[in-house]
């Protein structure tokens, strides 16, 4: 069994690289590992980074640990979990140092990441719910590795329940936080809009807060949402937020938009065959975009389905995109991802490496504008590949349910003929 932590880094962030490296503690250097950096520049890499997107102050990284249960795991099965948790968590958009040490009793990884993604320049944000999906993503892979793990009734399946409970209604505030930036001139306008969509926005010590009823507790804009919702940021998105201007933009708190929007998809002229018609008539089961407004509820078998909305609708995105009808041309196009992402990240490597050795900062600049399209190319590909699972561990369950589902709107017919007569 693994236990995790994760600690915030405000000052000397070199002296803890220093502290996780120390070649005492990972025999001889044997267990130190970088995730888009070289162990042996990585402070100087992400110095780079923090200079590029001039994000140098404030939070300048994060320490975190994995420690093992006494001698469970061996020192290369600790390095290899280290690895993989890194990679999940952060390989897409950070450097991280990963360090393995066998110096007390119990082996345990440290992990020292970037706070500024090399990607798009935006923080790492730190909270709860980050921290419930690192603790799970442990458990997942230590069972992998036939490890213990945490008991089911944890921190982190309390706290990912009550986030997925609370998310619907996040989504909608962040939504109409960012209307009311794109149709307001000055700050002004922009309360007052938010006053007139049913907000109430406070400001303590230039910390913006926000709530709505029936909700009671105040939602603090940069600790939820990041460093672009803070007073400061939100002024200059106004200023220079180029947009229709509406003549009464606060008209738009008429239109019942507490309801979740999804896009009804654009209607191919050819007929969707297989996988992808699956998909798009279970997402018309579950109300995502049904033909007329339904007053009738959900079957209670298909409710645990409907937390799962935004990934049936981006799977069927997928499937059309790619023009994918079985589950075999699933299977080689996950396959073929997998050899794609594994060549990329070989490629940033070596970016990597030949960005430590450049001589000018136009260089630079452009070997960090590589390694950033490369990166977006390898986030696709990730979340294909995630899709793909989905994909696999669903379809089946999805056509039992849809059996279901149609028997039970028979025997509703057929009690709705029997009253009519």
């Amino acid at each position: 069994m693994a236990t995790t932590k994760i600690w915030k880094i405000k000052d000397r962030f070199d002296h803890v690289i220093d502290y996780a490296t120390n070649k005492d503690k990972t025999d001889n250097g044997k267990y130190i590992s970088g995730i888009n950096c070289l162990p042996q520049t990585a402070y100087k890499e992400m110095s780079i980074i923090k200079k590029q997107y001039n994000k140098t102050n404030g939070i300048l990284g994060f320490h975190a640990y994995q420690s093992f249960s006494g001698y469970e795991v061996s020192s290369d099965e600790a390095h290899e979990i280290g690895i993989r948790l890194a990679e999940e968590l952060w390989g897409n958009r950070f450097q991280v140092i990963v360090t393995t040490h066998l110096n007390t009793k119990n082996i345990h990884n440290h992990f020292v990441i970037n706070s500024v993604s090399f990607v798009d320049g935006k923080k790492y944000y730190d909270s709860k719910k980050t921290y419930a999906l690192m603790r799970k993503t442990s458990d997942n892979i230590c069972q992998d590795y036939g490890l213990r793990v945490l008991n089911e009734n944890s921190f982190y399946k309390e706290t990912s329940n009550r986030y997925e409970r609370n998310s619907t209604y996040l989504n909608l505030v962040r939504d109409d936080i960012d209307y009311a930036i794109a149709q307001a001139k000055n700050y002004n306008e922009f309360t007052a809009l938010i006053k007139a969509m049913g907000y109430e926005l406070t400001n303590k010590n230039n910390v913006l807060s926000i709530k709505k009823e029936p909700y009671k507790r105040n939602i603090r804009l940069p600790r939820t949402f990041g460093e672009e919702y803070t007073r400061d940021s939100i002024l200059f998105r106004i200023k220079h937020t180029n947009s229709f201007k509406l003549p009464f933009p606060e008209v738009r708190t008429q239109t019942g938009r507490l309801k979740r929007k999804f896009k009804t998809p654009v209607r191919n002229k050819t007929k969707a065959k297989g996988l992808r018609a699956l998909y798009l008539y279970y997402c018309y089961l579950l109300k995502i975009f049904p033909k007329k407004k339904s007053k009738g509820k959900v079957s209670q078998y298909m409710r645990e389905e409907i937390k799962k909305l935004d990934q049936f609708s981006n799977a069927t995105r997928f499937l059309g995109k790619y023009k994918i009808t079985t589950l075999a041309e699933v299977k080689d196009y996950k396959f073929n991802a997998i050899k794609e992402l594994n060549e990329l990240k070989g490629k940033r490597e070596n970016l990597w490496r030949k960005h430590n050795r450049v001589k000018t900062d136009e260089e630079g600049h452009a070997i960090c504008s590589e390694i950033q399209f490369l990166a977006t190319k390898i986030d696709e590909l990730n979340t294909n590949i995630k899709l793909c699972d989905f994909i696999e561990e669903r379809s089946l369950r999805m056509k039992e349910n849809v059996k279901e589902m149609s028997q039970e709107i028979k025997v509703k017919v057929k009690n709705r003929d029997r009253y009519e007569r």
